[in-house]
């Protein structure tokens, strides 16, 4: 059965303004509930359920009454309670800890039963909130939406902060000021780890419209072969640069390679650390590559 049911909007349909007509005439002009119905344009039934609300009412209450719907009526957590959930599952994946499908509809049970509100005996049983839930949730708070974040270690958090990328971006514009680099004289050379047992993180709740997500993890993921790659904005790229954590290298790892791929062995089985050792023959490549006055073509 599909979750979310099609029904007529026309059968609920009600105006406050006729609704709230309707009662007066009925409780204080003493019109027949049939006939105040017919008048008025509502359902008898649906006038009998307010009718008999606002006369349970005190006369400082009937003031507030409102002759709305209350869909909200069956909602486990209240609007306010709502937008704390939210709040805190947006914090979490800013801080690169996004939540999963999976402990979030954890964290909604957990949150009802520590606040002792009415919830369904399913929640219990699975010590988790229902799909229905979630997916209700997920309409009603759009900022959220569900991806698959980027693997990001706990030294990278912590490295990439504002004073950082504001000191690299002011050397970059003294570089650029005095310089002039073309777009295609500027390349952009990042190293990343390539690991042979990588799995794949689970999707988390976070922002909608953010560009990158991350998600801390540890370092056991097995061998790291690292890879140092150069593009630049005109989309012209350098052949990469491996370093293979072993004691000698052979040329069959490099098959299936990009053509012009130049790899070294570190000497230290398991280490594939990039160091200076092996910045300058990073550098000598990417020289041999680009046309440059000295090697034109």
């Amino acid at each position: 059965m599909p979750r979310k049911r099609k029904s007529d909007p026309s059968l609920y349909a009600l105006d406050e303004e006729n609704m709230k007509a309707a009662v007066m005439a009925h409780l204080k002009d003493g019109m027949p509930m049939r006939s105040a119905a017919t008048l008025h344009a509502v359902q008898k039934s649906t006038l009998s359920r307010y009718c008999k609300a606002y006369s349970a009412l005190a006369d400082e209450e009937k003031v507030a009454f409102r002759f709305t719907p209350r869909y909200d009526v069956k909602k486990v957590f209240s609007s306010e309670m709502e937008d704390s959930l939210e709040s805190y599952i947006l914090l979490s994946s800013r801080m690169n800890y996004g939540l999963t499908k999976k402990r979030t509809k954890k964290l909604a049970w957990e949150f009802a039963k520590a606040n002792t509100l009415k919830y369904p005996k399913s929640w219990d049983d699975n010590e988790a909130a229902g799909e229905d839930w979630y997916k209700g949730f997920m309409e009603r708070h759009t900022r959220i939406s569900l991806r698959r974040p980027e693997s990001t270690s706990l030294h990278r958090n912590l490295g990439f902060s504002r004073a950082a990328v504001d000191t690299f971006y002011k050397h970059l514009e003294e570089l650029q000021s005095k310089f002039h680099f073309p777009a295609d004289r500027t390349y952009n050379m990042d190293e990343t780890g390539l690991s042979n047992v990588q799995q794949k993180c689970p999707k988390v709740l976070c922002p909608k419209g953010v560009k990158q997500l991350g998600a801390t993890t540890s370092q056991e993921r097995g061998k790291l072969v690292t890879m140092v790659g150069t593009i630049n904005a005109m989309r012209s790229f350098i052949p990469p640069y491996l370093i293979f954590g072993r004691t000698r290298f052979v040329e069959r790892l490099l098959d299936g390679a990009p053509p012009g791929t130049k790899a070294v062995a570190s000497g230290k089985p398991g280490n594939a650390w990039m160091t200076t050792e092996y910045s300058m023959p990073s550098n000598e490549l990417s020289c041999a590559t680009v046309q440059t006055e000295v090697t034109p073509a």
